[in-house]
């Protein structure tokens, strides 16, 4: 899965224009399942961020932010939105995540 999600965004990122999804069937997957991976990005990307801490006996996942920073990052995202309240929201997202930081960094000393 790990190498077909490569492949994908490999193509994606040598793109500087909208592109067909057929486009994908560089990386040997078939439209339809070009049109599920793409669902599935999606999908990934509308969710919390999250960290991957792997240790040698377990994998810890953690999530970064709360509501309040998911909410002001898909606002951002939104190009639909006036630049300057969408740069509003993105201050406020970063804050959002170092006072998070901060918060946690003291509850673990």
């Amino acid at each position: 899965m790990l190498d077909r999600a490569e492949a994908i965004f490999n193509i994606i990122n040598t793109m500087d224009e909208p592109f067909t999804k057929t486009t994908l069937t560089k990386a040997n997957i078939s439209p339809k399942a070009a049109s599920n991976w793409l669902d599935l990005i999606v999908f990934i990307q509308d969710q919390p961020k999250i960290r991957v801490t792997k240790t040698k006996r377990n994998t810890i996942v953690e999530k970064i932010g709360g509501r309040f920073s998911q909410m002001s990052l898909q606002f951002f995202l939104d190009d639909s939105q006036p630049i300057d309240k969408r740069l509003q929201s993105l201050e406020a997202y970063a804050s959002s995540i170092l006072v998070t930081e901060r918060l946690s960094k003291s509850e673990n000393q």
